[in-house]
Parts: structure tokens; sequence; C-alpha cells
């Protein structure tokens, strides 16, 4: 999964090269000065916003004895990288080919640099959030016990970085919720709740609280103009869908096919949650600032996955006739024959056709993921030669048994 590093590093890149302003850079770099010379956050210094970002950049400017901010924006293409191999992991698990991985871990980087610069090249509270939240949501989805627990602690590190992701604990509850009913909820806050209130050894609790969670509705909730917030909310969503036009675009079609409210969707329903509070968070105070749509990118990333893997089906082509021994004389102008699929690890179909033709639109062999199955496929292959025979399978990887059991000729 090298190319995930690659690709990160690669848009990553200018941010350490190019001068960029983030306001929020600027207000986590004097909270980090102030707890570098040996303050103590929301006692010396106080913002609205949680405590392991400036904890960083504290650390940061102690280490290098600079105020540099360079050296956050390559921890934060770390953390970048991080969610994308998980991504790409959680993928190639999930679905079992590295198209799906690919796919995964390319939607994920690309999405989170497909913004505008001071969005993208920054480090700030929403960067720094991404990782352990992406983490959060993928492992609330596993089956097994210890992964609803990291799931928690991942999901309080997300809390501790940005806390606009307290939207998203329904769904994180309903997704353990899912898989392992009130045991896995109950494990989910076991290590959610230590998480958070780890915030008691470096600054007051109360404070804490205060600050990120009593006081912030009467932030998000400040008054606003609505003809300027209609505005803002119709520039910020067509900004973000045509920067994210693959992503949006598989999206729509994994709705149509996909829909949550049907029993088709009924998998992905989780999802579907966090997509809506992400969307929720970038709502909340109507100032729809660029960065604010990473918290839509995780559950758009899994969603959008299966569907763009699926336009990158693969092909192969197998001779049937024309040499000896064979059961196809050189004159037939069509072959029958029994396809048999096993060992799918996708949902998926088959399509056959003669090769050097356009390829049709409709199936020869559908499979479901795990499933064997057989049909009876006549496929022309051109008057006076036998040439190959195209297979496209639409998604995953199948194994494809084709047995010859007839052909015609112009003789017959």
């Amino acid at each position: 999964m090298l190319w995930v590093v690659a690709l990160a590093v690669v848009l990553r890149l200018p941010t350490l090269t190019t001068r960029l302003f983030d306001a929020d850079e600027a207000a986590i770099g004097v909270q980090g000065m102030v707890l570098r010379d040996g303050g103590t956050i929301y006692r010396d210094i106080f913002d609205r916003k949680p405590p392991l970002p400036p904890l960083a950049y504290a650390g940061s400017f102690a280490l290098t004895g600079d105020t540099d901010v360079r050296l956050m924006r390559v921890l934060v293409t770390l953390l970048l990288i991080g969610g994308g191999l998980l991504m790409a992991t959680e993928a190639r698990r999930r679905w079992g080919t590295t198209t799906h991985a690919m796919w995964a871990g390319t939607l994920f980087v690309a999405g989170a640099m497909a913004m505008f610069p001071a969005d993208a090249g920054g480090a700030n509270y929403a960067h720094f959030a991404l990782l352990p939240a992406t983490a959060a949501l993928l492992w609330s989805r596993r089956d097994r016990w210890g992964w609803a627990l990291a799931a928690g602690v991942a999901f309080g590190l997300a809390l501790l970085t940005r806390q606009s992701w307290l939207v998203a604990l329904p769904p994180a509850v309903y997704s353990t919720w899912r898989v392992g009913r009130w045991r896995h909820v109950g494990l989910l806050f076991v290590g959610l709740v230590p998480t958070v209130a780890s915030v008691a050894l470096y600054a007051p609790f109360d404070a804490y609280w205060e600050w990120n969670f009593t006081n912030s509705p009467g932030f998000v909730l400040a008054s606003a103009g609505i003809g300027i917030s209609v505005l803002r909310g119709l520039a910020s969503v067509a900004g973000f869908v045509g920067f994210h036009a693959t992503a949006t675009g598989c999206l729509w079609c994994s709705f149509r096919s996909r829909n949550p409210l049907r029993r088709t969707g009924a998998a992905d329903r989780d999802l579907w949650l966090w997509l809506a509070s992400g969307l929720v968070a970038v709502a909340a105070g109507f100032r729809f600032f660029g960065h604010y749509w990473l918290q839509v990118l995780p559950p758009l990333v899994v969603l959008a996955t299966p569907v763009a893997a699926q336009l990158t089906g693969r092909i192969r082509q197998v001779a049937i006739g024309g040499f000896s021994p064979s059961p196809v004389p050189v004159d037939a102008t069509a072959v029958v024959l029994n396809v048999t699929v096993t060992q799918p690890t996708a949902a998926s179909h088959l399509t056959i056709w003669p090769k050097g033709y356009a390829r049709p639109t409709t199936s020869s062999v559908n499979m479901k993921a795990g499933q064997t199955v057989a049909n009876l496929v006549t496929v022309r292959v051109g008057a006076g030669t036998v040439g190959p025979i195209s297979i496209f399978n639409n998604a995953g990887n199948v194994h494809v048994i084709a047995d010859v059991v007839g052909y015609y000729s112009n003789s017959d």
C-alpha cells in the first residue's frame, strides 16, 4: 500500500514549502506557546476547543525551540497516511481485493486534500481528529469485543481533538449495537469515558467540560443572517461536490442501488447515520468552513468505495478454439459454454463476449459473495475464425470455469 504513503506525501508536500495562513493554526500556536512556558490549558489560556492539538504544538515548540508550525504539518501528514492505510486495509478485509483497497485509500487521501489550500494544508483540529475518528468508525463495525473497546478509545481521542465529533456518538452506538448488541455498546463506553476523563491528568476537567461542551452551544448557535448563511451553505456544498465529484457520484449510485430505507441497504444504515452526523457538524454555526467537511469524509469513502471499484472491473481473454487439440473447429461461428463461478469475494456478475467487440451491457452470470453458480452461455466468435472470448468480472475476485458443451458452424 505504498501508493497511499506516496499520494499523501506528494499532496501534502506543498504545505511544507508554501506560506499558508490558517486562523486555527494561529490560535493553536498561541495556546502552544503558553503551555510550552509552563501554563495550564483552560486555566492560563482559554478557547472553546479540545486540548490535544495545543499540547502537540507545545511539544513541538519545546522540542525545536522554535514556533514554526511545519513540524505539525508533518505530523498531520503522518496522521493522513495512517487514516489512508486504515481505510485501504479495511477495504481489503471487507471486499477482498486490491482494487477496493486502492480506491478506499485514494479516495480518503485525495478527499482530505481536495479543498482550498488553507483548508487542506493546515494542521488544525479537524486534521488531528481525522485519524482517530476514522478508526472509531471502522472498528465500531467489527464483530469482536476488542474492536468495540478500541473504537471507544479512538472516539475519545477524536473528541479530544475536535469536539464536533460528539454528534457522531449516536451512529457509533448504533454501529456497535448492530454487531454486538448492548455488550459492545458497553465496551464502547468503557473505552470512551476513561479516554475523555484523562484530561484531568493535565487540565482542570470542569473547565475543559465547560469550555468544550457547556459553553459551545452558545457559540455554535450564535445568530447569523439567514440570507448570507444560505449562500454560504450552497457555495460550500457546491465546492465540496465539485472537488469530490468521484466520491459524491459514487455515493449517489450507492444510494440508488442500496437505499438505506430499504432492505437492500440495511447493512449500511449506520454509515448513512455517520454521514448525516457529519453534515450536521458542517452546518453547525452556519459558518461552513472548508475543513469542516473532513467530518463527512470517512463514511463517504466507505460508502463510495464498492461503487468506485465496480468501475475498474477486470477483463480476461480466453482462447477456446483454433488450436489442436480443440473441440471447436475453425469454422465455428458461436460456442456454447457452461460457465461456473466459485469463491467470489464480492457480489458481482460476469459478462462474456467475443474479443474485439464492444462489451455488452447484459450479464452472463450473476453471483453473490461466496456463492457457486453456473449458467449456460452462447457466445458468438466470428465467421471463419475462432478468436478468444473476453470475460469481464464486475467486482472482487472469482474463479471461473468455462466448459465447451457445443458449437455452431455454417456447415450445421
